[in-house]
């Protein structure tokens, strides 16, 4: 089941719409405990810069094969031999992960679904206790060169009411992360 309003445009275009240095270094992989998983990898932009600081495994995920097949590729022409890329629909079919077996996982400009709250839930099943859940999407409070409609883009408060009966807590780690997005990070907990 696809994410609506999830179209991919041109890769160097894509690309453009973020700063990438800014965003990996506000994940602060360092000192994530391995692994890391990536739900709706596309074309690799975070796959490729976050693999080569990590030194664990890095499992990314996307629904199309074309993204797979280009992310793998991208990931090959770096040189990155730690990923291992997961054609999967997360929504029917889980990560196939086991429980409470990954450090960090990276929710990148797809909770504009209906589908949101089974997306986190299962980012939650998976994260070990401590893991994080990094979610990054379209400002809302500004118009965008791209994204889904202004009023599908979740906010802060959205989605922490969507992990209210999860085992995911705000800790104070949100912010602007110009020019087009903003971040929140989540802390698996004890629930």
């Amino acid at each position: 089941m696809k994410v609506f309003d999830s179209g991919m445009p041109e890769e160097a275009y894509w690309n453009s719409l973020f700063d990438i240095p800014q965003i990996v270094k506000w994940l602060n992989i360092t000192d994530v405990v391995d692994p890391i998983a990536e739900i709706g990898c596309g074309y690799g932009t975070f796959t490729v810069p976050i693999a080569k600081k990590f030194d664990g495994i890095v499992h990314s995920f996307d629904i199309e094969p074309t993204m797979i097949e280009r992310a793998r590729k991208n990931a090959r022409m770096a040189g990155i031999q730690n990923v291992t890329f997961h054609l999967r629909d997360i929504l029917v079919q889980g990560t196939g992960l086991a429980a409470q077996s990954i450090g960090m996982v990276l929710l990148f400009n797809i909770l504009h679904s209906i589908d949101k709250h089974m997306i986190l839930r299962e980012a939650s099943r998976v994260l070990k206790k401590s893991g994080i859940a990094a979610i990054i999407h379209w400002r809302k409070d500004i118009e965008t060169p791209r994204g889904p409609s202004l009023e599908s883009r979740p906010d802060r408060a959205a989605i922490i009411a969507s992990v209210e009966d999860l085992d995911l807590q705000f800790k104070g780690n949100s912010r602007i992360l110009e020019p087009y997005h903003w971040g929140i990070q989540l802390i698996k907990g004890d629930k």
